[in-house]
């Protein structure tokens, strides 16, 4: 029973099935999110089932040929368990990403591990040579089941972008519905043309419409992604406006109005004929404008964009540790992977970064006593570590902790969402490092 309309729109879906997961295929590899890779993987084996049980349409074979070898017996059953497995775990990854349901992800774990039984129930009926027409409709309903659900929880907390997922989810819960009826209809002698020539038309067009809204989820999802992340650039840079003028006011114009005041009693000094105390007002002046340039200097270069990548944080905070230890004659010793030398900062995360390396170096050369200054940079669970450490005569972490020491270095840690460790034993020295998220 042969409809040509039907055979057209089976060719043109199958295109359409192929290149989804040609498509999905390479947003996995860009974004490697397992959602992505696991509804690739479930149209992979749903494209592959299809062309098991549409060899006319698409190779020209007699149907009946097909179904009658002794191979078709083996590999069907095994491709709906495992197109339904992938669909099982994508509703895992899925709902894990944009929420937090112990009682849905306890359901998924449950209904997969119930997969491994059914392929046990597969081996034993074949070797008993029973029809297995009941794995069909078993799978099936362990697939729609945990779908609805998901559906459900989704529409009702109205999650942005997801509620099209939501209605990917029904379109593939409707055709896979309306396609075990018609198959329960064909096997009680029903015959149409569904029931008979094309049961499976109606799961291609859920599969269809779950595709459709599956990728126009992930549009708009990236859609609201792009304005929150020009929202956040814009209110960044903002942020960073008030901080470099509160700067300014703070640091170097506490430090202008300073030499400015010396600058007057200097004056005094002279005509009091006082060259003791004018040497000491001028070195004061001195020690303030170069303490200025400094702040100047550290100030123009975290807003510099050219400077925003790991490998010129690197290379500054070298700098200073050289310049800094060369007081005590400390070595310096920089343990950075050139795999992360290329990796780009934002400002703020760049600027906190720099600072408390800026003072844990400085700590470590001022009250070590060490001979040894190590900074290490390295990447662990998807975060990058900042360590400064000493083979020094080590300090009472507690005693620390209890004063003002490590306040600003806290606070550093603090603005970027960063984790601060502090260790150190008797003679042993010490390692302050921070952890940041890698994003």
């Amino acid at each position: 029973m042969q409809n040509r309309t039907i055979e057209i729109f089976y060719l043109l879906f199958q295109g359409a099935l192929v290149f989804q997961v040609l498509f999905f295929g390479v947003l996995y590899f860009i974004t490697g999110k397992k959602d992505i890779l696991y509804y690739s993987l479930f149209l992979f084996f749903a494209a592959v089932y299809f062309f098991v049980n549409a060899p006319y349409t698409f190779f020209g074979i007699p149907e009946e040929t097909i179904w009658a070898s002794a191979w078709y017996d083996h590999v069907n059953t095994p491709l709906i368990i495992v197109e339904n497995l992938f669909y099982l775990l994508f509703l895992k990854a899925f709902f894990h990403n944009i929420t937090t349901d112990e009682n849905i992800t306890r359901m998924l774990l449950i209904i997969l591990r119930f997969i491994p039984f059914l392929i046990a129930l597969f081996i034993l009926l074949s070797i008993l040579h029973v029809n297995k027409q009941s794995i069909f409709y078993t799978v099936k309903m362990i697939s729609v089941i945990p779908a609805a659900v998901v559906a459900y929880i989704i529409l009702k907390r109205k999650i942005p972008f997801a509620s099209l997922v939501a209605n990917g989810l029904m379109c593939t819960i409707a055709g896979t519905s309306i396609t075990v009826f018609m198959i329960v209809l064909g096997n009680n002698g029903v015959h149409n043309l569904f029931t008979v020539g094309y049961p499976l038309f109606f799961i291609r067009l859920g599969i269809l419409g779950d595709m459709i809204f599956y990728l126009a989820a992930i549009l708009k999802k990236w859609h609201l992604q792009e304005k929150q992340f020009a929202l956040e650039k814009m209110q960044s840079l903002i942020h960073e406006r008030f901080r470099i003028s509160r700067e300014l006011h703070d640091e170097v114009g506490a430090t202008l109005s300073g030499i400015a005041m010396y600058s007057h009693l200097t004056k005094e000094q002279i005509k009091n004929a006082s060259i003791s105390e004018v040497e000491k007002s001028l070195n004061i002046m001195q020690q303030s404008a170069g303490e200025m340039v400094d702040k100047l200097n550290d100030i123009v270069w975290f807003i510099n964009p050219n400077q925003d990548s790991l490998q010129k944080l690197i290379q500054r905070l070298e700098e200073y540790a050289t310049d800094m230890a060369m007081i005590k004659n400390m070595q310096v010793k920089a343990n950075v992977p050139s795999h992360l030398s290329q990796h780009s900062l934002p400002v703020e995360s760049r600027r906190n970064i720099y600072l408390f390396c800026k003072e844990a170096i400085n700590n470590a050369v001022k009250y070590s006593n060490g001979t040894l200054l190590e900074l290490t940079i390295k990447e662990k669970d998807g975060k990058l570590e900042f360590s400064v450490s000493d083979n020094g005569k080590g300090f009472d972490v507690v005693m620390v902790r209890r004063g003002n020491g490590l306040e600003n270095m806290q606070k550093r840690a603090d603005e970027i969402g960063a984790k601060l460790t502090v260790q150190s034993k008797h003679d042993e020295g010490s390692s302050l490092s921070m952890q940041l998220k890698i994003t």
